[in-house]
């Protein structure tokens, strides 16, 4: 005999009211159990979305959690976690490719709002390294490696052998600090000043190294303490 599904009136009304109003006409606990519909076929996803909320917080807090924290939640396992997680990085792929336009123009507030797309919910330190043409804009986006919550540690040799595989004459390091503000540690200023010596030992250009933070953002190379290491 065929299961009935006994959400199939709710569902349908709340497909509707998505289809009619929008997604901004929806609650948060709305939005993620609707998109739970799709993972959790024949459960009541309500319930499930209330306690996803109260243990996130939000719609960002629940799109950004890692999936084995997600899973922690009664009612969510692995489809469901994967359902979420492929939600939040196919919105963040959508918006850096939306966001192309900035490569053609190199200021230090594109290249923040570049970075700060790829860095949207990440918990933990990433450093990248972007290689620049002659002519200043951007040619690549390369991940350096990934650390902790508190630190990453910087591999010379990998940034070394990225440069030289691009050709890249200028290049520019970007980490996140993502449990604090966008102010260089100790350990920041001393891998910036190793890896200057060690690019302009073999005629690369280190631009800048540029910290992201939430909503704040530092450039070493044009503040009026650290810009001295990179005339």
């Amino acid at each position: 005999m065929e299961k009935k599904n006994v959400h199939k009136d709710h569902r349908q009304r709340v497909r509707s009211r998505f289809f009619k109003d929008g997604i901004g006409s929806m609650d948060d606990h709305n939005i993620i159990e609707f998109l739970l519909f799709f993972g959790i076929p024949f459960k009541d996803t309500n319930s499930i979305a209330h306690a996803l909320v109260e243990k996130f917080g939000d719609l960002n807090g629940i799109l950004e959690a890692p999936a084995e924290e997600l899973m922690k939640v009664d009612g969510i396992g692995e489809n469901a976690a994967a359902l979420i997680r492929l939600t939040h990085d196919v919105s963040l792929l959508y918006n850096e490719r939306k966001q192309q336009w900035l490569l053609e123009e190199n200021t230090e507030d594109n290249l923040v709002n570049y970075l700060s797309v790829r860095y949207s919910g990440e918990r933990r330190e990433l450093v990248y390294l972007l290689c620049l043409d002659s002519n200043g804009k951007i040619q690549r986006c390369v991940k350096i490696c990934e650390g902790s919550p508190d630190s990453a540690v910087v591999d010379t040799r990998t940034i070394v052998e990225t440069v030289v595989r691009f050709d890249s004459k200028n290049v520019v390091l970007a980490h996140n600090h993502p449990n604090g503000f966008a102010v260089p540690s100790v350990a920041d200023v001393k891998t910036t000043e190793e890896l200057i010596h060690v690019l302009d030992a073999i005629g690369i250009n280190l631009a800048d190294h540029i910290i992201v933070a939430d909503n704040d953002s530092f450039s070493m190379a044009k503040s009026n303490k650290y810009g001295y290491l990179f005339r």
